[in-house]
């Protein structure tokens, strides 16, 4: 697996020198994709050490050169922020786990101690784990260098309700700052508690797709401060931000938030996107996810990612990806076709 160094060390080289002569392709993959793809029940995925280090073995193998981002990921879906507060939690073998909201909402919430990630919910099972994989992580070339966290307003709309958090924002807008500050704070706190368990952290990702169901004018409120605050919490380290919402009235403040990578949706073109978030940050994107990824045959996807090769090359600099993560139910040979289009511009 040491080989996978060199392909990590050209995703970094790309985005801190903004290189335009090259590309690499870049994927977010987690829980809701992996145990199916390897054939396993949810729960040996999450809770046995061997049946998680062989899904990842075997990506590896099935999907050379390329980058993972954040790269040898222990996450238990949405649920591990969110769990600090004490949200009830439903488990399935063939699912990512489920949430509920905080009984007593908005009230109870702002009510409430800011979970310690150390100590609540599953967050220091999470950080154990990152304790106990690393040194075989490490062995194979493969160790963690990236922290992840859900984004502060995608902690709030699953504590709250995604339709209760817009309306807060107009109803009881101090009071949905304050929740905001407080998820913040944790989104913080938790990237720093996973960088603390890594040997040679390069970055964060925060992902927050609730950003993209609002307004321009509630963002410059409810969003970009919150953002700010947490990439400028992180100097020195790569910040790469996932919102694959279709909302392209947002991507000129989101481009002012410190981000350095932007993956976003497919139904936003290459060139509408560096359009709107000017020529400094880095696109990942957009093979659209469920049409083609999931749905067509490999060779529409090779079609499809020619097609986003050549756009690349006048729109970079450009990481190749999907237009979001990767979907549940994406063939493997769907992914390996994307990647052997994008490996034949590359070579040499």
């Amino acid at each position: 697996m040491k080989p996978y160094h060199d392909t990590f060390s050209r995703f970094v080289d790309l985005i801190k020198n903004r290189r335009k002569d090259t590309t690499v392709m870049a994927l977010i993959i987690d829980s809701p994709w992996l145990p199916g793809y390897t054939g396993v029940n949810t729960f040996d995925f999450y809770f046995d050490q061997g049946t998680w280090m062989d899904a990842h073995i075997r990506v590896l193998n099935d999907l050379p050169g390329v980058a993972f981002v954040p790269g040898s990921w222990i996450e238990f879906g949405m649920a591990a922020e969110p769990s600090g507060w004490g949200v009830p939690i439903r488990w399935s073998p063939s699912s990512p786990p489920s949430i509920k909201h905080v009984p007593g909402g908005l009230e109870a919430l702002l009510e409430a101690e800011l979970p310690d990630p150390e100590k609540d919910g599953l967050m220091p099972v999470i950080l154990r784990q990152y304790k106990r994989y690393g040194p075989p992580l490490a062995e194979r070339g493969i160790e963690p260098r990236m922290a992840a966290a859900r984004g502060p307003l995608a902690v709030a709309s699953h504590l709250l309700g995604v339709s209760e958090l817009l309306m807060a924002m107009h109803t009881e807008p101090e009071d949905c700052l304050a929740l905001l500050t407080s998820t913040t704070d944790l989104c913080i706190r938790w990237l720093n508690a996973q960088l603390n368990r890594m040997t040679e952290p390069v970055g964060i990702l925060v992902l927050d797709d609730l950003v993209g169901m609002m307004g321009p004018a509630d963002a410059e409120i409810f969003a970009f401060p919150f953002l700010k605050r947490i990439f400028k919490a992180f100097p020195g380290l790569i910040h790469i931000f996932h919102n694959d919402t279709p909302n392209e009235a947002v991507y000129g403040g989101l481009a002012g938030t410190g981000m350095d990578v932007f993956n976003f949706t497919h139904r936003t073109s290459v060139e509408r996107a560096r359009e709107l978030v000017g020529p400094d940050i880095v696109l990942m994107g957009n093979v659209p996810p469920l049409d083609i990824l999931v749905r067509e045959t490999p060779e529409t996807v090779r079609k499809e990612t020619e097609i986003l090769m050549h756009k690349a090359a006048a729109c970079g600099p450009v990481l190749v990806s999907c237009g979001g993560g990767v979907s549940p139910g994406t063939p493997i040979e769907n992914l390996q076709a994307m990647a052997d289009v994008v490996h034949s511009h590359t070579a040499g």
